[in-house]
Formats: structure tokens, sequence, C-alpha cells
């Protein structure tokens, strides 16, 4: 049973492809001026090329034999009744693009080639002057679009591998990672748990046989699992660690794309907020900033970052349409935003949205600097 083609590499849209059926109707309108015999065969001939042209477009076995089969078709046409019959050429261009491999195009090719030639020298003596100027730039035109059509499939082509690759390449990547993960979870967690199950079972025994080894095989259990617990934060933390730097580097490709102006004022300065608070404040300033392009419709935006004695500020101002609803101290019930809360909640953070509508939106992020056990 045939198959057919796969549209986004051998072929275009068929509505594309059948609507030149159509102008088979001028080459009928020739035939039917004839006598009654060169009707019957021309209306055969013809019906037998629109099969074959749909036949070849369709399915992909056979189209290199049916793409002479229609060259020689026209050349009958051509020969048999006018010249004009040459045109049916832009036909076949499309089918000969699309065969399998470049030296069926260049043979299907050649062989148009030679029919326009063919009649060119048939028809020499009744060709003026005049008549080449259309008609030889059409030829033209018919002969390089096999070669236009074959270019861009092979460019779709390349860029449908390019995008494959590039999704092998984010698999593979992914998988790596998941392995790495696992082998740092194996490697960080493994012995420390086997540590801590021997020692809980070495303290249980000594519990009632000698109470202060007991005592320090539990003191060492704590120890073992501090250490365990912080390992496990530093490997979490290497995960995904965003950062303020990061996502105002990530801010100003964004904004930059929506057309939108970026102003950055201010500092945090160096070593000012931990790993977690620089975390919890980047995906903050992430979502903010995805807020200002999806929501806002702004013309400029503002980042602010301010270091004050006992907390740190990050300050996002936009100038577009502002929020609908909004209170003086609460938030738009958007998931992003109640995100964010959950985040700044963590680290007893806070976040104030002041907006009007049609006078922008000014953001005000603040997480605390308190040391913590």
């Amino acid at each position: 049973m045939f198959k057919l083609s796969a549209r986004s590499q051998r072929r275009p849209p068929l509505f594309v492809s059948f609507i030149w059926l159509l102008y088979l109707s001028f080459p009928l309108h020739v035939i039917i001026q004839r006598k009654a015999e060169d009707i019957a065969i021309g209306l055969t001939v013809l019906l037998l090329f629109a099969v074959v042209y749909v036949y070849s477009f369709l399915f992909e076995r056979g189209r290199f034999l049916l793409v002479f089969a229609q060259i020689g078709l026209i050349g009958f046409f051509a020969f048999r009744y006018d010249a004009s019959f040459l045109f049916m050429g832009f036909y076949p261009t499309p089918v000969i693009g699309m065969l399998r491999s470049n030296r069926q195009l260049i043979a299907a090719w050649l062989a148009l080639l030679g029919l326009a030639a063919a009649v060119f020298a048939a028809y020499r003596s009744e060709v003026e002057m005049d008549d080449l100027y259309y008609t030889l730039p059409t030829v033209i035109v018919m002969l390089c679009m096999p070669i236009f059509i074959r270019i861009g499939r092979r460019s779709k082509e390349l860029k449908e591998k390019l995008n494959m690759a590039n999704e092998e390449i984010a698999r593979l990547s992914a998988s790596e990672e998941r392995a790495r993960i696992s082998r740092d979870l194996h490697d960080t967690l493994g012995h420390s748990l086997s540590l801590i199950t021997l020692k809980s079972e070495l303290a249980e025994k000594l519990i009632p046989k000698n109470p202060d080894r007991a005592i320090q095989e539990i003191r060492d259990i704590q120890s073992t699992s501090r250490a365990a617990l912080k390992q496990v934060r530093e490997l979490v933390s290497g995960l995904n660690m965003a950062t303020v730097e990061d996502e105002i580097i990530h801010a100003k490709q964004l904004l930059s794309m929506a057309n939108i102006t970026l102003k950055l004022e201010g500092e945090f300065g160096p070593n000012a907020a931990s790993p977690v608070m620089n975390n919890i404040l980047g995906m903050c300033l992430r979502e903010a900033v995805t807020n200002v392009v999806r929501h806002s419709g702004a013309q400029s935006c503002v980042i602010e970052r301010r270091g004050e004695d006992d907390r740190l500020m990050l300050v996002i101002a936009d100038d577009g349409c502002g929020m609908m609803e909004h209170s003086a101290g609460g938030m738009a019930a958007g998931h992003g935003l109640l995100g964010m809360k959950e985040r700044l909640k963590l680290v007893e953070g806070s976040v104030l949205i002041e907006s009007k509508e049609g006078a922008g939106t000014r953001m005000i992020v603040a997480v605390p600097l308190v040391a913590r056990s």
C-alpha cells in the first residue's frame, strides 16, 4: 500500500499544488478548437497528464519516472498542437524539486531543459523577436523553480535536523544532570546515613551498659546529621541558584526584546546578601520583570537595589498601564505573585505593590538582614 509523502519534508500543502489544475483550462480551450479526432486524443492525454501530476505529488514511489512521463506528455502537446503548451512545464517543476536525490533532480532538470530547447528549435521559424521578450524569461523562471524548491526544502530539512539535534543535546544534558545529582546524593548522603544508622544502633546497645559512651555516640550522630544537612543544602543550592545579578542580565535581554528601556540604580554591595537571600531576590526579580513584559505595556522600567542597615530592598518600577485592583499593602491574586510572597515568607521578607491605573506600577521587595542560626 502506497504511503503519502510527509508534507513537511516532501511536498507543499495540497491546496497549493492542486490549485494549478485550474490552469489546465487554457490548454483545454486550445484543444477543443481542433477537429473531433484531435479533441478526443487531446482530452484523453490531458486527463492522463492530470492524473500523473496528482499521483506524483501524493506518492513518492515512482515519482522520478512520473516526472519524465509529464515531460513527455508536454512534448506531445507542444509538437502536436501548439508551442505554448511548453508552459505546462510549470507542472512538473515542483515535483522535480521534491525528487529524492540530486542525481535524479539533475536528470529531470536536463530533460525539461531539452524539451524547452527542442520546442524552440522546432518553432524557430515562427518565433518573432517580440515573442522572445516574454517567452524566454518565463522559461528561465520555469527552469529555476526546481532549484529554488530544492534549496528551500534542504534548508527546512537542515533546520528540522538542527532542532532535533538541539532537543537531543538538551535531553542528554538533562540525563547527565540527573546522573550527576544521583551520584552527588549517593556520595553525600550514603556514607553519612550509614554512619548515623550504625552509631544509633551502637548507642541503643550502650545506653544500659555505658551511658557516657552512648551520649558521646549520640553527639556524633548530631554532628554527622548537621554535616549531611549542610552538604544537601550546598547541593540543592548548586542546582538552581538564581542570583540578582544573573536575573538583571536576563532582564536586560527580555526587556530589550519587548522594546522596554531598562534603567539600573543602586547596588547591594559585595557580600551584602547571603546565597539564600540572593536566590530569593533573584526569583522575585524574574517574576516582576516577566509581569512588566506581559501585562504592563510599559515603555521603560527601573530596577533599583538598596542596601540598608537592617534589610535589602529591590524596587521594580514601570510606566505602564498599572493594576486595576490593588491595595496599599496587598497583592494582586496572581499565581506568580503569590509564589513570590511564599518565597519571601521563608526569610520573613515582604513585598509591597504601589499602582494606579494608567500611572504604572512600583513593586518593593524587602528582606531582612538577620543572622539566623
